[in-house]
């Protein structure tokens, strides 16, 4: 069972099964686990519980993730899960999504993540997410997946798999709502904001700026799936795209555009720069391009 595969084990799920084993001092019977989380109710005189496949799919998201391990009926949480508050626990989930290789069945989350910016950047925007079918997204982001033996599936995208894929990036910090639209739209915003903290800037900081150039390869090294990573380079060139040196994604220009706004940090251009980033051109917004970013002192 993979992560996206187990439809009902919401990350919500999942955190309250792993807060239930950790609240247990790192174990505790499979059977104790499922009346925690499905203790059910009185209806008419009746009890009602949610179907056993619920708990078992959140087991099976969890396991999946590495966050617990079963033996013999018995739960254990893998004790590096982090599981202070519910937003740590999405970092921990981010961390190991981030180091899989392609190989790996849950690899397909982020990877499924980084064909929807490399096509932005194709397209120039992402109305493509809102205004193509389930099937169409689906496909054409299982074009662009690695190829592997895959003999159960599981490392590939299908349209029943896009509202468990969505839920998750919602936990990731890679999507968010927005009014008039059904589903939830790509945006790196909020995981961007969360990891600026850990791209060490400050030994890399020109007084108190960071050159964009090393302010993008530190974002790259640590979200393989923007521009300038790994993933996205990889999955580029399997859809044929060749995106520019210093012409960001729509997708990430949108989020450094709002971080700026928001006093996450700031970007600069200097008259006389010589070598600048060029964001995706947003007729709106005053910053086109910029050359340094400054990150205040607490973000760092």
């Amino acid at each position: 069972m993979s992560l996206l595969s187990s439809t009902q084990g919401t990350p919500e799920r999942v955190w309250s099964l792993v807060g239930a084993v950790a609240a247990n001092g790192g174990e505790l019977p499979r059977s104790d686990a499922q009346d925690w989380l499905n203790p059910g109710f009185l209806e008419n005189g009746q009890e009602v519980r949610e179907k056993a496949s619920t708990f078992g799919q959140t087991l099976g998201a969890a396991t999946s993730l590495g966050a617990i391990q079963q033996e013999a009926g018995l739960l254990r949480l893998e004790p590096s899960c982090v599981t202070t508050t519910f937003a740590d626990f999405c970092d921990w989930v981010h961390e190991r999504l981030v180091i899989l290789e392609s190989h790996e069945k849950d690899a397909v989350v982020l990877e499924t993540y980084s064909y929807i910016t490399a096509e932005s950047h194709r397209q120039g925007s992402l109305a493509f997410v809102h205004d193509w079918t389930a099937k169409r997204l689906a496909d054409e982001a299982d074009k662009a997946l690695p190829d592997g033996a895959d003999d159960d599936g599981e490392r590939r995208i299908n349209p029943t798999k896009l509202p468990t894929w969505r839920r998750w990036l919602d936990c990731l910090g890679l999507s968010l709502p927005l009014p008039g639209l059904a589903q939830s739209h790509p945006s790196a915003d909020g995981r961007l904001a969360r990891e600026i903290p850990r791209f060490g800037l400050r030994e890399d900081a020109i007084g108190t700026e960071v050159p964009a150039h090393t302010f993008l390869q530190r974002l790259a090294r640590r979200l393989p799936y923007l521009d300038g990573g790994h993933m996205f380079a990889e999955t580029s060139r399997r859809i044929g795209h060749a995106p520019g040196d210093r012409q960001l994604s729509p997708l990430l220009s949108a989020s450094l555009r709002n971080l700026h706004d928001e006093g996450v940090f700031e970007l600069r251009l200097r008259g006389d720069a010589g070598t600048v980033v060029r964001l995706w051109p947003e007729a709106s917004h005053r910053i086109q391009t910029f050359h340094a970013v400054h990150v205040p002192e607490e973000s760092t």
